[in-house]
Parts: C-alpha cells; sequence; structure tokens
C-alpha cells in the first residue's frame, strides 16, 4: 500500500466538493444523500468508535455504482464528524491506490479505505455490498456465457434497482463493521 501521508490525504475532496464538481449522474449523487436517514444503531456505532477514523474513497463521477454508494458513506461520515473524516479521490488519477485494492482483478468503484489515526490500514469495502455484489457477478457470468443480452439492461439495472429497495441498509452495515475494527479506546 502506497504511504497515505495526511498531506496527501487532504487533498481529496470533501464529499460536496465532488457532487458539485459531477457531470452526470447528478440526480444520484444529491438524491441518496438527501434522502437517506441513517439509523439510530448506526448513529450509536459511529459515536462508539474506538477512535477517530479517516476514510479515503476512491470513486468516478460516471459510476452508477459509485453514485448510488459513495453518498451513502459521505452522510455516515457526516452523521459523526468527530469520529469519520471522509476525502474522495479520482481512481483514475490515483492508480497507485487503487492497485492496492483490486476486485478480482479489476479496478471496481467505488472502493473505500479506513485508516486509523496513526495511517495504519484497518480495511477496505467496495465496490459493492455483498449481497449486490453476487448479483452482479452471478449477472455477469450470465452475460459472458450468452444468456444475458444486454448488459445495461440485464445487468446493470438489475443492481441499481437492488440498491434502491435496499436504502443502503447493507452499506451501512459492512462499512460500520469496517470502521469498528482496531484501534484503541478513545484518549
Amino acid at each position: 500500500m502506497p504511504n497515505i501521508s495526511r498531506e496527501r490525504f487532504e487533498t481529496g475532496h470533501t464529499y460536496e466538493d465532488y457532487r458539485r464538481a459531477a457531470q452526470v449522474h447528478q440526480g444520484l449523487w444529491s438524491g441518496v444523500y438527501e434522502h437517506l436517514n441513517v439509523p439510530e444503531d448506526a448513529k450509536l456505532r459511529l459515536r462508539d468508535l474506538p477512535a477517530r477514523r479517516h476514510v479515503l474513497v476512491l470513486s468516478e463521477h460516471w459510476c452508477g455504482d459509485a453514485a448510488s454508494l459513495v453518498p451513502i458513506l459521505a452522510k455516515l461520515s457526516d452523521a459523526a464528524p468527530e469520529m469519520v473524516e471522509l476525502r474522495v479521490f479520482e481512481r483514475d488519477a490515483n492508480l497507485d491506490i487503487m492497485d492496492e485494492h483490486l476486485s478480482h482483478g479489476g479496478r471496481s468503484i467505488p472502493v473505500a479505505i479506513v485508516f486509523d489515526e496513526h495511517r495504519r490500514v484497518l480495511g477496505w469495502w467496495g465496490p459493492r455490498p455483498g449481497p449486490a455484489q453476487a448479483m452482479f457477478r452471478e449477472k455477469i457470468r450470465e452475460f459472458k456465457a450468452g444468456r444475458l443480452k444486454d448488459k445495461k439492461e440485464d445487468v446493470n439495472k438489475p443492481v441499481l434497482k437492488w440498491y434502491r429497495q435496499d436504502r443502503g441498509r447493507h452499506t451501512i452495515d459492512e462499512f460500520l463493521t469496517i470502521l469498528e475494527r482496531g484501534g484503541t479506546a478513545r484518549a
């Protein structure tokens, strides 16, 4: 893993700056964030983190998965800014980081890397919550086998529909589990 110094981390975009710069999927980038209600149990888990966390998110504006999921990560971090600091980086400009967090050999996004206050990696999450990833991989297998004809219609749309129905529940739970790893009691 390349060294992610404090200085490099701070060059990342805040979610709001990243969202404002989006040229595509603007409705998703804004709508998912605005309509998500962080559950009370998630807020409690955030407040009970053993120490402050720093989250580096790799994303690209054009990615529908990122536009559906990064707003959830941002809303979580905004629910406890004293415990979670999030910065968004463009994947294609940060391949040294991306190439350390491949998904089945691919540069799939979004990816969220969680660090402690000493810059140690506690874990990473992405590119999709477990059930959505399983669905996506199965749909890709079917597409490659010729059983599905249109990747956008037959692969991507069902995953995006799953995101809407899930309303961030799996993403929140999986991401919180990584945030809770490691660390020591707050000083």
